[in-house]
């Protein structure tokens, strides 16, 4: 009997031990303050849209930029980004700033010149694969914005579908009546709950949608708050260690350990709308010429000002 009092004793203590140190090392603002942050980009000088600094952040408010890239295939086939939005995450004060890329914004890539930003990740796969792709559209943001990426997740349809499934669907509200175009249908305005393939549809859908990209952007944005706080839960939070492995099978690509999403799902839990904010990118509808096709093309055309007010107050 006393053996096992003993023994019983030794778990107990490992365990709180075990838990102590995960409490001290996971712990969101302790966790990412203490690393050394990869950087993925830095802004080349020479093609910074908005080349002035954003006011330096306080000395305990450790942040970074994340990219998240949606792109547009099944499988693993050559593919540009149809979703693009950047992240500035402040952990200590469980603050998210997403700022939303439309894919025909006029960019310059570097060793190509002026074209449409999605097409930054297929013209780095068709010179190097996923890696080239992930890189090259890492890099062109990085020079739009005038921010370092450090983290970014990238997925495809199958993957993002099947992440929505996984937490149970992502509840929505619609504002107004969406019509699917491609499917000749119409989802009635009011909140409800979308499997996988459902939300997938939404978060495609520009033509039917009143305000075309931009409405299409924002609901992209409410997706992605829903996903993060159904994933992360406070019951499924004891959990997420042994999803991991399946989750990165549904996140194609991304240089987040297994240690910073433990730590993002610290950071997500019970946070609410308020600490989320949410920009679009401002600028008008054009005519240029692309570089890649070497014909005009309809582009979204940035306001440089604009652009340097949202790195200025979201970065």
């Amino acid at each position: 009997m006393k053996k096992w009092k003993a023994a019983a004793l030794g778990v107990i203590i490992v365990g709180g031990v075990a838990g102590g140190w995960a409490y001290w090392s996971l712990n969101p603002a302790r966790h990412f303050e203490n690393k050394e942050l990869p950087v993925l980009a830095q802004p080349d000088p020479n093609t910074v849209l908005a080349p002035e600094p954003a006011p330096t952040a306080k000395p305990d408010m450790k942040s970074f930029n994340i990219l998240i890239l949606g792109v547009d295939s099944l499988g693993t086939e050559p593919s540009r980004s149809d979703v693009m939005m950047a992240v500035h995450v402040v952990p200590s004060e469980r603050k998210v700033n997403i700022v939303s890329l439309p894919r025909d914004t006029r960019v310059s890539v570097k060793g190509v010149g002026y074209t449409k930003i999605n097409h930054a990740h297929i013209l780095g796969e068709a010179k190097g694969g996923n890696k080239e792709g992930t890189l090259m559209a890492t890099q062109t943001v990085s020079d739009f914005l005038g921010v370092p990426i450090n983290y970014y997740a990238k997925t495809n349809f199958e993957g993002f579908k099947r992440i929505v499934d996984k937490v149970g669907g992502v509840e929505l509200r619609l504002d107004k009546d969406l019509y699917l175009k491609w499917q000749n249908a119409t989802i009635p305005k009011g909140t409800r709950i979308f499997d996988g393939d459902m939300a997938l549809k939404v978060v495609r859908e520009r033509y039917g949608a009143e305000g075309g990209d931009f409405a299409r952007q924002e609901e992209q944005s409410k997706v992605l708050r829903s996903i993060a706080i159904g994933l992360l839960q406070p019951q499924k939070v004891p959990q997420l260690a042994t999803l991991l492995p399946s989750l990165r099978q549904d996140i194609l690509d991304t240089n987040f350990t297994d240690a910073d999403l433990i730590s993002l799902a610290w950071l997500f839990n019970g946070i609410g709308d308020d600490n989320f904010r949410y920009a679009q990118l401002p600028g008008r509808s054009g005519r240029e010429v692309d570089s890649v096709m070497g014909s005009s093309l309809s582009f979204w055309i940035p306001d440089a000002e604009g652009v340097k007010k949202i790195k200025e107050e979201y970065f």
